[in-house]
């Protein structure tokens, strides 16, 4: 007798559609071990930050708020954030960090929104023993680059932020599950980003963006701040410099090719520019690159 086996597909949550909306890019992940004192006063970074406290005591001072971390807590920074990390006491100072950005670059405006991520989280008793191992084998193996590491990396983050999600879900009962509606800054800012990728070559002016989007200067400005924690002009400059990364490491365009692509003035300009943001000119960045390609 033939049997036939009708199988219901398991639904999908709420959570598990918010992450399918996001790629994500690893850039770093390690351990971080240091004595005390520690003062470390950020920089403009355009990318997100998880840290993971093993062990000592640290301040943390954003404005005019002050949080204190030990071991088992967990902070994400968002973009562009600027704060002042010191130690407290004499333990030594441990945590893992993974860096990372949000792929494309018009959904980092819906991942903060997702997280409620517009100004530094801290989450204290987050971390235990099993995340602790999951960290330690994910960044041996990205250190010896076994077969897989990357990926292994991408699911580790995917995992710690379903995670957050559903602890901050559990942490104000009063969260929304309802779909997401566009808001009015998101609109705004959704505008500006498809101009900046239409006319990438240009040097495109927050006045430029104003006029597309019918909206003033102060109102633009109050958009991104309130999305992105950075001003329009910044965005500007982390787009092009995002996008020159990217054909940096995906063609063999010249440096003026690739300067007069991404809307720079001139090639000095583009190399000044891009090695105060991302700490290497253009030509070292698509070597190392490269280097870091071939011994994979």
């Amino acid at each position: 007798m033939r049997m036939n086996s009708i199988y219901t597909p398991i639904g999908k949550d709420t959570f598990s559609k918010i992450e399918e909306e996001f790629d994500y890019e690893i850039l770093k992940i390690g351990k971080f071990t240091k004595q005390p004192p520690l003062i470390n006063h950020s920089i403009f970074m355009n990318h997100f930050k998880i840290i993971f406290f093993q062990h000592g005591y640290c301040r943390i001072i954003v404005e005019d708020q002050e949080y204190r971390v030990g071991p088992g807590d967990l902070m994400i920074i968002p973009i562009n954030a600027f704060y002042t990390v010191s130690s407290l006491g004499e333990d030594t100072i441990e945590f893992f960090f993974l860096h990372f950005t949000v792929q494309p670059v018009h959904k980092v405006a819906r991942f903060i929104e997702s997280l409620e991520l517009t100004q530094i989280l801290v989450l204290h008793d987050t971390i235990n023993e099993v995340l602790v191992h999951q960290l330690q084998h994910t960044i041996r193996q990205v250190s010896e680059q076994k077969p897989g590491y990357y990926l292994e990396a991408v699911l580790l983050l995917k995992s710690l932020l379903l995670r957050l999600r559903i602890l901050r879900h559990e942490g104000d009962h009063q969260q929304s599950a309802s779909p997401h509606v566009r808001s009015s800054e998101e609109t705004v800012f959704n505008q500006c980003v498809r101009y900046l990728q239409e006319h990438l070559s240009e040097n495109v002016t927050v006045e430029q963006l104003c006029e597309i989007a019918h909206v003033s200067q102060s109102y633009l400005y109050r958009c991104f701040k309130k999305l992105l924690q950075q001003s329009p002009s910044q965005f500007v400059l982390q787009f092009k410099l995002q996008k020159s990364q990217e054909l940096l490491k995906t063609t063999d365009d010249s440096i003026t090719a690739i300067a007069e692509a991404t809307g720079f003035s001139s090639i000095y300009l583009f190399c000044s520019t891009f090695k105060s943001a991302v700490g290497l000119t253009p030509t070292q960045f698509r070597k190392h690159f490269k280097n870091q390609s071939s011994a994979d």
